[in-house]
C-alpha cells in the first residue's frame, strides 16, 4: 500500500512497512511541515497582483505557514486566495498601504474577509470559506 497525504496539511501518511531505510528522512520532512504549520512565517508582497497560495503534498508551501504578513502599496483591489478543502487557522497581518484599495483574504470559492490596513487577524478556514 502506498503512502497517502493528510487532507489539511498535506503531510505524508506512510503505510505500515513502507519506506524501509528512508523512514527517518520522511519523518523529518513531516516534522518540518508541522513546524511550518505551527510556527512558519512568510511576508508576501501583494502590491502588484492577486496572490494564490498553494499547499503541496509533502513539500514546504506558502499556504501552510501559521503567520502571513501582506506587504506593499496596493495598486488595485487585491485578493489573497488559499486552496479550498483545507481546514486551518491563520494569523494574518495586513502590513500594506491600501492607497484607497481593498485587500481580501479568502478560499478559492469563498467570499472571505476584507482586511483593514495595519490590523492583525486570526482567521479560520473551514475549507470552503
Amino acid at each position: 500500500m502506498a503512502s497517502t497525504y493528510s487532507s489539511d496539511l498535506k503531510i505524508e501518511l506512510m503505510a505500515t512497512g513502507e519506506n524501509s531505510g528512508t523512514w527517518g528522512t520522511k519523518t523529518n520532512n513531516n516534522l518540518n511541515l508541522v513546524q511550518q504549520a505551527v510556527a512558519g512565517y512568510q511576508a508576501i508582497d501583494v502590491a502588484s497582483s492577486d496572490v494564490a497560495l498553494v499547499m503541496t503534498d509533502g513539500t514546504i508551501s506558502n499556504a501552510r505557514n501559521a503567520v502571513l504578513k501582506f506587504t506593499g502599496t496596493l495598486a488595485a483591489n487585491r485578493t489573497v486566495t488559499i486552496p479550498d478543502s483545507i481546514e486551518k487557522v491563520y494569523n494574518v497581518v495586513d502590513g500594506t498601504d491600501h492607497a484607497g484599495f481593498t485587500l481580501t483574504f479568502k478560499t478559492s470559492s469563498g467570499t472571505g474577509v476584507l482586511l483593514a490596513e495595519g490590523n492583525s487577524y486570526v482567521i479560520f478556514s473551514d475549507g470552503t470559506n
